[in-house]
């Protein structure tokens, strides 16, 4: 199974993730990063209130960049692309992607329903 975008398929036809598929998708996420983290620490993270914060970070930034979508993404079937070219958005704008989920921007959005993470790494999320 490819888990790249079908090619047969006119980018133009790919649907956006729907809001009720992102969150269960970020709330797989910190699932995952709060299971994680609580095996690590105390001995390879320090136990505080941002273990699971910086778990959660790595993680989707890590995972995001090699898969195309997060853990959480991945099952729920979300994949992120760029929105000019429909392939990669590149480790830089997952980088800032990732550290604009962290700060909630997420949950700001556009008159059309688009989130501002989105829009300020030019990537889109769509449905696979």
């Amino acid at each position: 199974m490819s888990f790249g975008i079908n090619q047969g398929k006119d980018p133009l036809d790919f649907e956006d993730a729907s809001q009720g598929k992102r969150f269960i998708a970020i709330s797989i996420d910190w699932a995952i990063a709060w299971s994680t983290a609580t095996l690590l620490t105390p001995n390879i993270i320090p136990e505080n209130s941002f273990s699971t914060l910086l778990v959660f970070y790595i993680q989707v930034l890590l995972v995001t960049y090699f898969l195309q979508s997060s853990m959480g993404q991945f099952l729920v079937g979300v994949k992120v692309i760029d929105k000019n070219n429909y392939g990669r958005i590149g480790f830089k704008r997952t980088l800032i992607r990732t550290t604009l989920i962290i700060l909630v921007l997420p949950a700001v959005f556009t008159k059309e329903s688009e989130p501002y993470h989105n829009i300020l790494t030019n990537s889109r999320a769509i449905r696979i």
